[in-house]
């Protein structure tokens, strides 16, 4: 087990050892280039899913996070609709379930 800083945090938590994830995309140790990479990351306890905080205050999922990956993550969470990869900023001001 390793210690593993948090992307736009001073937030480090333990992490699985690097090689379990080697060679695919990981919210951990191998984040790929999404939408969402300039957003601050948590980890969601409750959910047991990593997500990025948007401007707004929104937890959305982290699309490098295994269960969104793996398609094992409902996706329902409260949201503006940030994690829409093109939505405009009218869109993004908003507060439904997703």
């Amino acid at each position: 087990m390793e210690y593993v800083q948090l992307e736009n945090t001073y937030i480090s938590m333990t992490s699985h050892d690097l090689s379990e994830c080697a060679g695919s995309a990981c919210a951990m140790h191998n984040r790929t280039n999404h939408h969402m990479r300039d957003m601050r990351q948590i980890f969601w306890k409750n959910e047991d899913i990593m997500c990025r905080i948007c401007v707004h205050g929104f937890k959305h999922p982290d699309p490098d996070d295994l269960q969104v990956l793996s398609g094992e993550y409902t996706g329902k969470h409260e949201c503006d609709a940030c994690c829409i990869r093109f939505a405009s900023e009218e869109e993004c001001s908003g507060g439904s379930n997703r």
